[in-house]
């Protein structure tokens, strides 16, 4: 019988994603499971868990990570996602939200960095998929209620 979600196993396959500057996996009550090059506080991590009610809000606030702004310029859940930086040098950032079984339909958020030549268009479809196969299920929204 499944015991939750392996931190270890999940660390493991996290190092795997060697485009990935940073990631964090962490749940709705801010328990962190692991992370690779993230070690971000329950403090900062706390508007994450907000990141999907108002796309205006999110858009207009963007994301902290240790300390570093990144401006959001994509509100679609189960996916929000931006960057900081100019064209030359960058980092973007992507969150998925998404429920995991193994935590009695708890909801699940893998948070991401990818610095350039790495972008959104090559780094987000890898974290759908680790997502899907390592943590749970992202999460289906009906944005015209938002």
């Amino acid at each position: 019988m499944d015991q939750g979600l392996d931190p270890g196993m999940l660390l493991a396959e996290l190092k795997k994603q060697d485009e990935w500057a940073k990631a964090i996996i962490f749940d709705e009550d801010l328990n962190v499971i692991t992370h690779k090059n993230c070690a971000a506080t329950k403090e900062e991590l706390t508007p994450y868990l907000k990141a999907y009610d108002v796309r205006d809000n999110t858009i207009g606030a963007g994301f902290v990570l240790l300390g570093e702004h990144y401006e959001v310029h994509r509100w679609h859940p189960p996916l929000v996602y931006g960057r900081r930086g100019d064209a030359d040098v960058g980092e973007g950032i992507s969150l998925a939200r998404g429920i995991c079984k193994k935590l009695n339909g708890k909801r699940v958020y893998l948070l991401i960095t990818y610095e350039l030549p790495i972008v959104s268009a090559r780094a987000v479809p890898q974290q759908i998929n680790f997502y899907n196969q390592f943590i749970g299920e992202l999460e289906k929204f009906d944005i015209k209620q938002q």
